[in-house]
């Protein structure tokens, strides 16, 4: 196989470290395992910072691990450059948090999908309150609200989930909590471990099915999980059984099945107004969150009990009628039947919430079939020949002691008994040996002569021969039955599939979870290796999905399928076993294709046997299951491609409304400066003479003028193409906001003109870490529209004060203001109010600033004054460092070291 299709199909795994709050230790636990994988020589990227660095432990660790950092493009992880760089292993902190939005993806989990679909392994902490199916239930417990989410399906897909744990006081003291959170924080702890616990059981179910479809592992119920299973019937009484059972799913935090036992079409008890009776309490099943299940069966207990094992229920509740005061109950009850026959499964009775005529309906339509007991009840085949002979030997004493009181018919019809138990139990042939030792006794024990087998009266034959054909038309209508029995069983299963793989299709977000979720049906349906062609980018086509390395394998095997694959491709048609092209092949290949067009080839290995042939055919249901499951594939398959194209065709259509705007703006800007300096230095040049002193210097100011224009446009234009590509990197350093604010005016010095400046800063203003020059140039371009709109004589203003752990700078003009609805607008890319296009300008300089706000974890927000004033103001607001212990001038630790550092800088 090429490099090319072992990195297409080896994904990366993802090892999950999962705690209940902030501050259980989840981040040290991650690094500890990631320095350990350093040291044992594999590539480590460690991409941890933010929130997580608050904690002490936390950031020495890291500093102490020299683990190197993972690239950054805009504050965020490059994934691009990891996927070039190709590491061995990336480390990711909270897994949950969202992208700034110029990343190409909106979630921090979508860049560890994208690093896993390339083959890289990855390490991520995530808190349980942040997984999606139970946010709401952390937003209570915690009383407040966790706004980031992952989906549980990104969850589950993790490949090792490791616990980090601590005591809630150990996590109050580590996060700066309320003490009183003590016990919200033991709840998520439970949480935590519940959830850990539940998708450990549905690995297990996972194995069991795969372990089952190969023909080995255990038949039953593993003890892991107490799953819940109620029993409907319909009684009105079992509404009291499903609450009874949804109170129990709730205690053990798990989900719960409700089951009800349709009876085949003229089934005895079946009748029209026992069949419409149970929908009321299906509905309410369904109201109490239960997972609904209405199947077919004669034996209602075997039905349940099959259905327990199937689905690894522990608990299955049913109803009980109270025993009459006055006489006996006749026949044994569903509950036990149920009782009797289970082995793994808990039996719990619930009195007063019985079937209502659940005992007539059972004497009546009850029947033992063998087939549907758990395996470990099935006899030998032997024994049923035995039973039988048994039986035929029991009855022949009891006729032979009363034979004069019977006559030779009713003896006769006696013997029809152990014939019909064998044909409805036992098939065909244990019907016609059941029948053979009947018409032997009867002619042997009862017909003249007795005790030989001689007939006196020829008519007996006929009476022979009329007794094995009913034999054998019985056996043939009860395993016609048994045929058509577990065909709807099977056809059930098949829905239930569908259903589960519909569902599952409208959850994923990419192709790779798809088809992981086509070949798991598959194999818990069918039980077969299977494989997904897709073409790449040249057309030609790849195997991208394969159910187990098993399925891959090479030589001329592998070619002969690449064949196989090309040729369904192109043609669209089926081709393989049961097809109509290629049948001798031992698998089945089939297009992935929807009316418009075809998009790839699933490939089905059956099992095989001695020279390469199928161990079994596929039936004619799995065939309908595997058309439907390519159908509902290639429809999905088709709306990725579809949002990928239409998502490719919007981008194209911004890039060439922003390449428009890109040209109107510069030429109109650009127009206009040039011209004058064109216009003035020509004066110069030609007329020097005629110009006097003051004169020159006009010029040459209108010469400066124009070119700083042009150096702001220019200055404007290369910063958003920065931002754009990501190459934008923040050098962060203690910053003053005097400095700032003194350099900034220094910089607008020559366009201000007459306008009055206010600055209103207090002494104590805490300092601030940042990129300096990118800061000079938002207060630039800010202080820059004011000049812009703002009549000459006018006021402008500069504030600063502290809000809480933020500092927040405004700078307030006297122009015409904003109108209503355009305070967020104004920060997109070459929007221009229409109150203001009298005024050159393009559009860009406060895109700039709200996008260098955004890289420092700041904000920026204009409005309309507010003071009775006409005007704009602007906040601009920088987040500040983490405080200290005060010293003893009440100035915090950090702002001291942070003049300290400061005066070094300048010195240096």
């Amino acid at each position: 196989m090429s490099d090319l299709e072992k990195n297409v199909l080896r994904k990366g795994k993802l090892t999950l470290f999962m705690g209940a709050a902030p501050g259980a230790g989840k981040t040290q636990a991650m690094l500890r395992a990631a320095i350990r994988e350093a040291a044992a020589g594999t590539q480590v990227r460690c991409a941890v910072s933010g929130a997580e660095t608050r904690y002490p432990d936390t950031l020495a660790l890291l500093k102490d691990s020299g683990l190197p950092s993972a690239p950054e493009r805009g504050g965020e992880l490059d994934v691009e450059q990891l996927v070039e760089m190709k590491p061995g292993l990336v480390v990711v902190d909270r897994l949950e948090a969202r992208n700034t939005p110029r990343t190409m993806r909106s979630k921090r989990y979508m860049d560890v999908e994208a690093l896993l679909l390339n083959g890289i392994d990855v390490y991520a902490a995530l808190n349980v309150g942040h997984v999606e199916s139970l946010n709401a239930l952390a937003n209570r417990i915690l009383g407040q609200t966790l706004t980031e989410t992952v989906p549980d399906a990104f969850v589950e897909q993790a490949d090792t989930l490791r616990i980090a744990d601590a005591p809630p006081e150990e996590m109050i003291r580590r996060s700066g909590r309320n003490p009183s959170e003590a016990g919200a924080l033991s709840a998520m702890r439970e949480m935590l471990f519940r959830f850990a616990a539940e998708r450990t059981d549905s690995r297990l179910d996972d194995y069991l099915h795969g372990r089952r479809a190969a023909g080995g592992g255990v038949s039953g119920p593993w003890p892991v999980a107490e799953k819940v299973m109620v029993a409907i019937g319909p009684a009105p009484s079992t509404e009291e059984l499903l609450r009874v059972g949804r109170r129990t799913a709730a205690a053990l935090k798990t989900g719960w099945y409700a089951v009800y036992v349709r009876l085949p079409e003229g089934a005895a008890g079946n009748g029209v107004k026992r069949q419409g009776e149970p929908e009321r309490n299906l509905r309410l099943a369904e109201k109490l969150g239960a997972q609904v299940f209405a199947i077919e069966g004669r034996d209602v207990a075997g039905e349940l009990l099959r259905f327990a094992e199937e689905h690894h229920v522990k608990q299955l509740l049913v109803g009980e009628s109270i025993r009459p005061r006055f006489g006996l109950r006749w026949g044994s009850t569903l509950a036990a039947r149920l009782v009797r026959a289970s082995r793994n499964v808990h039996i719990r009775i619930v009195p007063g919430a019985g079937h209502a005529g659940d005992r007539v309906e059972d004497r009546k339509a009850r029947s033992r079939d063998p087939g549907i007991r758990p395996q470990s009840g099935v006899l030998p085949r032997w024994s049923v020949y035995a039973l039988i002979t048994l039986l035929t030997a029991v009855l022949t004493l009891v006729m032979g002691k009363y034979s004069e009181q019977l006559e030779i018919v009713n003896i006769a019809l006696i013997y029809l008994f152990p014939m019909l138990l064998s044909a409805v139990y036992g098939g065909l042939r244990p019907a016609l040996f059941a029948a053979g030792i009947g018409v032997l006794a009867l002619d042997f024990f009862f017909v003249a002569p007795q005790l030989s087998f001689t007939v006196s009266d020829l008519r007996y034959l006929i009476s022979f021969g009329v007794y094995l054909s009913v034999a054998g038309l019985t056996a043939s209508l009860a395993e016609r039955l048994k045929r058509q029995a577990a065909q709807a069983r099977q056809r059930e299963a098949h829905t239930a599939s569908l259903y589960a793989f519909s569902q599952q299709i409208g959850a994923v977000s990419d192709v790779s979870s798809l088809l992981d979720g086509v070949t798991k049906q598959l194999s818990q349906t069918i039980g077969a290796e299977t494989a997904v062609y897709l073409p790449d980018e040249s057309g030609a086509l790849r195997r991208v999905h394969a159910s187990s390395a098993e399925a891959i394998d090479g030589g001329e095997r592998a070619r002969e399928e690449e064949v196989v694959v090309r040729m369904v491709y192109e043609e669209g048609e089926e081709a393989g076993q049961g097809s109509r092209t290629l049948r001798e092949l031992p698998g089945r290949y089939l297009p992935l294709r929807t009316e418009e067009r075809t998009y790839g080839v699933l490939v089905v290995r059956l099992p095989q046997g001695e020279n390469h042939a199928s161990k079994k055919a596929l039936t004619d249901e799995q065939q309908r299951l595997l058309a439907a499951l390519c159908g509902l594939a290639a429809a999905a398959i088709a709306r990725f491609k579809l949002a990928e194209e239409a998502k490719l065709a919007h981008l194209t259509a911004e890039s060439e409304r922003l390449r428009s705007a890109i040209l109107d703006s510069v030429s109109h800007e650009l127009r206009t400066p040039l011209a004058a300096v064109i216009g003035s230095a020509t004066g110069l040049i030609e007329n020097d003479e005629l110009f006097s002193k003051q004169d020159r210097m006009e010029l040459l100011e209108t010469i400066r003028s124009g070119a700083m224009r042009m150096s702001r446009l220019v200055q404007n234009l290369l910063g958003m193409v920065r931002l754009e590509s990501g190459m934008l990197r923040l050098r962060r350093e203690w910053c003053d906001i005097q400095d700032l604010i003194g350099v900034s005016l220094a910089q607008i010095r020559d366009i201000r003109g007459r306008r009055k400046l206010t600055v209103d800063l207090p002494d104590d203003l805490p300092m601030v870490r940042g990129d300096e020059v990118l800061l000079e140039q938002v207060l630039g371009n800010v202080l820059g529209n004011a000049i812009k709109y703002g009549p000459d004589g006018s006021e402008i203003g500069i504030k600063a004060r502290t809000n809480g752990r933020r500092l927040v700078l405004s700078v307030s003009d006297e122009g015409p203001g904003l109108p209503a609805g355009e305070e967020q607008r104004v920060f997109e890319k070459f929007y221009r109010s229409d109150s203001t296009r009298h005024v050159s300008g393009t559009g860009l300089g406060l895109a700039i600033c709200k996008g260098i706000m955004d890289l420092h974890g700041g904000g920026i927000s204009a409005a309309s004054r507010t003071d009775g004033k006409n005007g704009t103001i602007v906040l601009i607001s920088l987040p500040l460092a983490e405080p200290s212990v005060s010293g003893a001038g009440g100035q915090s630790q950090s702002t001291a070291e942070a003049y300290e550092e400061k005066g070094k800088a300048d010195g240096e």
